[in-house]
């Protein structure tokens, strides 16, 4: 009877957590700390407290990474009225991610077909455009190396990458190889980016759209729907996107 809550159980301990951060930041690591482990909990009620589950990790792996990320994500925010906004529309979008997730694992007659195919996609891209603003953001105001935060974007890129192309069905080879590449090309384009003289918000929403692009010609590529004018589209509009933004931005 409870797991039918869990979304809005979930959703609103996001909510709540996150509100209490922005006007308490000095809990920060405490709030992370309960925030993670709450929803870990929570959806792991969802599958029978069944921890050893990999396919219960790779489905709920969207919602962990994105609720993580916008922690860290709204520290970078100088407005709280956008960090409030940030706020409502992550929790609702979550409720209805997990929502998908408990009509999958609980109720499977009333799941819709490929929900969490194009949640997971969503979830991913905003949660790499709030990664790459936190890594640029570390990089231009506390100054930390490259080279931590390069490891740290190689190993969310690969988890990222892998359940994107899990979930649309990849085979778990093609699968792991495809997602060792584009972690390694992401970090070169990420290091490419940082000696750009731009906002962390600029480098990473940058970022972001190289990670969308690549991500979705291979997914074409291995549905054996990928063809020239795709490719010159997806490129096009990525391209176009990237100066437009650059010559918007303010530089530094």
């Amino acid at each position: 009877m409870f797991n039918k809550f869990i979304p809005l159980v979930t959703s609103l301990v996001l909510f709540i957590g996150w509100e209490i951060m922005i006007f308490s930041p000095k809990y920060f690591f405490i709030i992370v700390a309960v925030l993670m482990v709450s929803l870990i909990i929570l959806l792991l009620r969802l599958n029978k407290f069944d921890f050893k589950s990999k396919d219960f990790w790779l489905l709920a792996t969207p919602t962990l990474l994105l609720a993580l990320f916008t922690t860290l994500f709204l520290l970078f925010l100088n407005y709280s009225i956008v960090k409030h906004i940030v706020i409502i529309v992550i929790a609702v979008v979550n409720y209805y991610f997990i929502t998908y997730l408990y009509y999958f694992l609980c109720r499977i007659t009333r799941y819709t077909p490929l929900s969490l195919e194009s949640s997971s996609s969503y979830f991913n891209i905003i949660t790499y455009l709030f990664l790459g603003v936190v890594v640029y953001g570390l990089i231009n105001l506390l100054n930390l190396k490259i080279w931590y935060l390069a490891i740290l974007l190689i190993v969310v890129t690969f988890i990222l990458t892998y359940q994107f192309f899990w979930i649309n069905k990849i085979h778990e080879r093609q699968n792991f190889l495809i997602s060792v590449l584009v972690a390694i090309l992401l970090v070169e384009f990420f290091w490419s980016i940082s000696f750009l003289p731009v906002s962390h918000f600029i480098s990473g929403l940058s970022l972001a759209i190289i990670y969308y692009i690549l991500t979705n010609i291979l997914l074409l590529h291995f549905l054996e729907k990928f063809d020239k004018k795709i490719l010159r589209r997806y490129l096009s509009v990525g391209l176009i996107c990237i100066f437009v933004i650059l010559l918007s931005a303010q530089w530094l």
